[in-house]
C-alpha cells in the first residue's frame, strides 16, 4: 500500500515549510495539528510550494493531511446531521 505524503512532508517538515513561507513555525504547527490551512493562506502556500518545484496542487492545500478517504481508508467518520431533518425522513418512511 502506497501512503501519500502530507503537504507538510512535501515541504520537508514544519520548520522548513515555515521558513519557506516566511511564517513562524508555531503557525504551521497549528495548521498541522488542526489538519487545515486557513483559507487566507492557501494561495500563498500553493504559490510558494510550486515556486520551489514541489508536486502540490490546490487539493493538497485544501486537504494538507490528505483527503478523508485517504487518511481513514474506506471508512469515513459519521456525519452529524440535523435531527429535525432525520426525524422528517423517518416520518416519511412510515407514511
Amino acid at each position: 500500500m502506497v501512503v501519500a505524503q502530507t503537504l507538510f512532508q512535501r515541504f520537508g517538515g514544519i520548520r522548513p515549510m515555515a521558513r519557506a513561507l516566511g511564517l513562524p513555525s508555531s503557525n504551521v504547527c497549528t495548521w498541522k495539528s488542526e489538519g487545515r490551512i486557513p483559507s487566507k493562506q492557501q494561495a500563498h502556500v500553493l504559490a510558494v510550494g510550486q515556486a520551489l518545484g514541489l508536486p502540490i496542487t490546490t487539493d493538497d492545500v485544501v486537504f494538507p493531511l490528505g483527503r478523508p478517504a485517504e487518511v481513514l481508508g474506506d471508512q469515513l467518520p459519521p456525519v452529524a446531521c440535523d435531527r429535525a431533518a432525520e426525524a422528517q425522513r423517518r416520518a416519511g418512511k412510515r407514511s
